[in-house]
């Protein structure tokens, strides 16, 4: 065989068995009103306090919620942008809220983005109303003269709401619009994801068949990443619609959460899932070696062994592996997909043995082109496959892989966005006979030994990005800056020199290394003499950490007919460069 097997299409809802309506599985799990709900985790001056909220509570302030959306004038399918500074039990009230009124909630990145930024998501998504907390209440005051005709609604002005306001009527379809969430859009302007309601019980059909979860089990999960990511909407989504579920949420990560987990662990039920990212890990690690762990690490250790961890939103590299094994005795769920299919796509087999596991992982390091283990589909939820090209006008248009062959990861499923708000062309530009090709993930495919199962390994983005600190910078917004700093530093005219960036993953296992390529004119050999010895150095002490050059190489930049970079011939020369040890890096 040379390429992995066709599964039957999985894009309709009737593999996902649905309730009755959207509405369905929510109304149930708020039935008991005594049954714990969240435990949220503030951090003022490092110090933990926790709020919970029984399920009859938050039911309650849901309920205030949809009316204060109501008394605005929302309405079915209309908007809700939720401006938020840090994870927030209001945050997952109102998206409760959005639910009983057919609201659509809307996420705002509190860690990237500006007031422009806000309103510009406001005004593509033509949102009627802005959710935001006291903490914000400055900020949004100062905005208010660019917020005509949008309701703003102080998320703590609920509490003083009567709970016995009626609730409005809202007739929901699967297909509805159930949130937006923002793709990163560092540079250019981000694009709104439209998941629609079917995709958010994907999400739950999914989890809950990939790790055996029964009916009856009790449910633990403990959230730190941000609610404006799919990531953790996802998962407070399914703690919302699932009878039982306790949700920890913490506004923000730091280093108690390891303390919170360690209460969480020995108190859980049946399951308690931790989704994470390698980063967390890596900070775990500094923490043992400083000998600063907020509890000893053989009782760490005892509490992470009984700790689900879905690790993903970066490639899981041997570090990480060594890492999480050390301190939980287990091999991680590495998990893989993206905002447009509402997280889930692949996941590492549960039923794998532990040395089944390890060697997964270790076949893509050893691959000729080494790549990062992302698991396999969830059949029959979830559908990939690996393709040779995904623009239409190439030759090898959607042809599959051979086994261990580079391509193009695509996929299909019930969890798939039903499009990009206002954006009809961007849209079409991703799918393809039913398959969303958008995800622009490089990988392959390996038949595994344990079981004849087809393992999927990441190698990296078709894209021109770099990825580091947790955002993604574009490579012309990084050469423009070291461009400018090479004109100012060096005093060169800029028709003398070419600067290209590209980003490889050279020392970190999930970041980027910053390597730059400098093409100079004739006649500039002595400048490249001066830049060749401090170029580095003094980057690193005029430039902003996002723009902070690791490898600097003189030498000329691959280009097109049109004069634009070839990214993909240039990482490979780099990467060649960085063998043989002719790329510069800091003394």
């Amino acid at each position: 065989m040379t390429r992995e097997p066709d599964y039957p299409s999985v894009d309709s809802l009737g593999i996902l068995n649905p309730p009755p309506s959207p509405l369905a599985e929510y109304q149930a799990a708020f039935d008991d009103r005594e049954a714990p709900f969240i435990h949220y985790y503030t951090f003022d001056a490092g110090v933990p306090a926790r709020r919970s909220f029984r399920r009859g509570e938050f039911h309650d302030l849901a309920r205030a919620a949809a009316a204060a959306i109501a008394r605005g004038g929302i309405t079915k399918g209309q908007r809700v942008v939720h401006f938020f500074a840090a994870n927030s039990p209001y945050d997952l009230v109102f998206r409760l809220a959005a639910l009983f009124t057919g609201a659509v909630p809307v996420t705002v990145n509190w860690q990237t983005d500006d007031d422009e930024r806000l309103l510009y998501k406001l005004e593509l998504t033509g949102a009627r109303a802005l959710v935001y907390p006291a903490s914000l209440a400055e900020r949004v005051a100062a905005l208010k003269p660019q917020l005509k005709g949008i309701t703003l609604l102080r998320a703590e002005d609920i509490e003083n709401t009567a709970a016995a306001s009626p609730l409005p009527d809202a007739t929901l379809d699967w297909e509805d619009e159930r949130t937006i969430i923002f793709t990163s859009g560092t540079t250019a302007l981000p694009k709104g994801v439209s998941l629609p309601q079917r995709s958010f019980l994907a999400g739950r059909r999914v989890f809950e068949d990939y790790l055996g979860i029964a009916p009856g089990d009790g449910l633990d999960l403990l959230l730190v990443n941000p609610l404006h990511h799919v990531n953790s909407t996802v998962f407070a989504d399914w703690g919302l619609r699932r009878r039982g579920a306790v949700v920890h949420l913490l506004e923000r990560y730091t280093t108690p959460y390891w303390q919170i987990l360690d209460e969480a662990a020995m108190a859980k039920r049946d399951w308690l899932i931790a989704p994470l990212v390698s980063r967390h890990f890596d900070f775990l690690e500094s923490l043992a070696e400083e000998g600063k762990l907020p509890l000893p690490e053989d009782r760490l250790r005892e509490s992470l062994a009984k700790v689900e961890f879905l690790i993903g939103s970066a490639p899981v590299g041997p570090k990480t592996v060594k890492n999480i094994y050390r301190f939980s005795g287990r091999y991680p769920h590495v998990r893989f997909g993206a905002t447009e299919t509402c997280l889930e796509v692949m996941a590492t087999p549960t039923g794998l043995s532990p040395a089944a596991k390890l060697a997964a992982f270790e076949a893509g390091w050893a691959h000729k082109q080494p790549g990062y283990y992302i698991g396999r589909p969830h059949v029959p939820f979830t559908e990939v496959r690996l393709v040779l090209e995904i623009d239409p006008a190439a030759a090898d248009y959607l042809k599959p892989c051979a086994a261990g062959e580079p391509g193009y990861l695509i996929t299909r499923g019930a969890n798939i966005m039903s499009g990009y708000v206002a954006n009809p062309e961007a849209t079409a530009a991703v799918f393809a006979d039913g398959w969303y090709t958008g995800l622009k993930d490089i990988g392959f495919a390996l038949e595994s030994k344990e079981d004849g199962g087809w393992d999927y390994y990441w190698l990296s983005r078709d894209s021109e990005l770099l990825i580091r600190g947790g955002a993604n910078y574009a490579y012309a917004q990084v050469a423009a800056v070291l461009s400018r700093f090479v004109t100012e530093r060096y005093h060169l005219d800029p028709a003398r020199f070419r600067l290209a960036v590209v980003g490889l993953r050279l020392v970190s296992e999930h970041e980027d290394s910053c390597c730059v390529t400098l093409e100079l004119g004739e006649g500039e050999s002595e400048a490249a003499s001066q830049i060749a010895a401090i170029f580095l150095q003094e980057a690193a002490q005029a430039v902003t950490k996002a723009y902070r050059p690791d490898y600097l190489r003189l030498a000329a930049i691959p280009l097109n007919f049109k004069g634009a970079v070839l990214y993909p011939k240039l990482k490979n020369d780099y990467r060649a460069a960085v063998e043989r040890g002719e790329a510069i890096t800091p003394v």
